[in-house]
């Protein structure tokens, strides 16, 4: 047994991520920090967890630069984007993008700083501000769980999603 305490993977990286784009996810951008130590990805793993008390997640790669901006502010924030969105969503997941305030020169409304840290987008459908509950180790990646303190739907517009490795949006069944 590893030291994870989950068996060695019969399963290969590549298996794993075939499989998964069969699966759609919501992409979203998580920003965290404050002033001009701010800093957004793309993140399509973001899931509400509980209602009562209202907690939500999502996984970063361990070493992703905003991990340590959520460990110091306390804080992030998850915008949920909407289907015409997928340049912010390739934008945030540039790793060659400026730091700092720079890196959200064109996507963030500066109205939309949160004082307790974070931006919520322009353009965003929706946002769920979250406090640090803790990060829990999985693999090659970290789960951070937030209680939610604030959220809210912004416009109504269909999501951007993820899947079979391309940007894609939701459309509805038409009845029988």
């Amino acid at each position: 047994m590893s030291t994870t305490g989950v068996e060695p993977a019969t399963v290969s990286a590549a298996e794993l991520r075939a499989a998964a784009r069969c699966l759609p996810a919501g992409v979203t951008v998580v920003t965290s920090g404050r002033g001009p130590s701010v800093h957004g990805m793309t993140v399509s793993s973001f899931t509400t967890l509980s209602l009562t008390p209202p907690l939500a997640s999502f996984s970063v790669k361990e070493g992703a630069r905003i991990r340590d901006l959520i460990q110091e502010s306390g804080t992030f924030v998850v915008n949920v984007l909407a289907a015409e969105q997928d340049y912010v969503a390739r934008w945030f997941a540039d790793p060659d993008r400026p730091m700092g305030t720079g890196g959200f020169a064109e996507t963030a409304d500066p109205s939309g700083a949160l004082p307790a840290g974070g931006f919520v987008l322009a353009g965003a459908i929706g946002y769920f501000a979250c406090r640090l509950v803790r990060f829990v180790e999985a693999g090659d990646h970290v789960i951070a769980i937030g209680a939610v303190e604030r959220c809210a739907t912004l416009r109504d517009a269909p999501p951007l999603v993820f899947e079979g490795g391309a940007f894609r949006t939701l459309r509805p069944i038409a009845p029988d």
